[in-house]
């Protein structure tokens, strides 16, 4: 039974993690930790013991992994207050804006025990496509073509605030995609970074450039990204081989690969059995947390504690650095 621990009880913690960590019988919430009423009375009625600072939970009980599921801002002090008190961490997206905050973060940490909310890894469609690469069942990818957004998408809440939320469409939803890219072509560097942003309130709106990736085979290949709430995008990334590209629909539920070609035929790659699962919000985090729990005990790095992880940060960091 590994025991642990819950800071914030927002929305994705409440549709998506708790839901999720109850129903394993390898793991005992201990405490949750959060600064609202409504949470304490959520904690009260599942009977989880509620505490409104960090300093008394871990008095009380100390988990041996702890979710951090609060908004970017609070992330410092919480890094500082949990340092050489648990073992393992899995902090919820946006994560940093550099790789040196992104160092700061995980110093202390084994790697196999520290793993940031990138569950769309774990989508059946991502690990399908990732296998298609990897095993080079089209030849060689030559080019990625990444595209988020739409005049509709809504900067709510505390997203709305640069100071709390950190940074605006790439940090909140576009580093999803960016890291989806860089896992399914197993990359290991950028270079040649360029792109240009729009900021209003300080928060970016939009933003599109290019850079290349250079994977573990020394394979290099073109990146083009647009990610925008002022135009209307394609929502989806293409990879494109040297006879067909392939096209990945990421945030759309229960949706299927895409397969076309120059001459215009289109196929559809789908698991009759399986819907390609995993395939929504619930069943890729339940799989994503199944797969970290093991990354962890077993103490081996998995692809939810990977190295891309890191290149993910760098790629935030040269996008808001241009």
């Amino acid at each position: 039974m590994i025991k642990l621990g819950i800071i914030g009880l927002g929305n994705v913690s409440l549709g998506v993690h708790l839901p999720i960590l109850k129903s394993r019988k390898d793991i005992e919430i201990v405490w949750i930790c959060d600064n609202s009423k409504t949470a304490q009375r959520i904690c009260h009625k599942i009977n989880i013991p509620f505490y409104y600072e960090l300093e008394e939970a871990l008095s009380r009980s100390s988990p041996e992994i702890v979710l951090i599921a609060t908004p970017y801002n609070t992330r410092f002090e919480i890094f500082n207050k949990l340092k050489n008190k648990v073992s393992g961490i899995y902090c919820e997206k946006p994560f940093a804006l550099s790789t040196k905050e992104h160092l700061n973060y995980t110093n202390g940490y084994e790697k196999y025990a520290f793993t940031i909310g990138y569950q769309r890894r774990s989508l059946g469609n991502v690990q399908i496509l990732r296998n298609i690469v990897s095993n080079k069942l089209f030849g060689q990818i030559r080019d990625i073509i990444i595209e988020f957004g739409d005049i509709h998408y809504s900067f709510g809440n505390f997203r709305s605030n640069k100071q709390i939320a950190g940074g605006g469409i790439l940090f909140e939803s576009g580093s999803h995609w960016i890291d989806t890219a860089l896992f399914i072509c197993d990359a290991f560097k950028i270079e040649n970074f360029s792109s240009q942003v729009k900021y209003d309130y300080d928060l970016d709106i939009h933003g599109e450039g290019q850079f290349k990736i250079q994977n573990l085979n020394n394979e290099k290949i073109n990146c083009n990204f647009k990610f925008s709430s002022i135009e209307n995008t394609s929502n989806k990334i293409i990879f494109k081989f040297d006879s067909c590209w392939i096209e990945l629909f990421l945030y759309k539920d229960k949706s299927n690969l895409i397969i076309k070609n120059e001459e215009s035929k289109k196929f559809i790659l789908s698991d009759y059995n399986m819907s390609n699962y995993p395939n929504d919000s619930i069943s890729q985090g339940a799989s994503y947390w199944r797969d970290f729990l093991e990354s962890f005990r077993k103490k081996k790095q998995s692809y939810t504690t990977n190295d891309i992880l890191l290149l993910t940060s760098k790629v935030i960091e040269l996008y808001y650095d241009q």
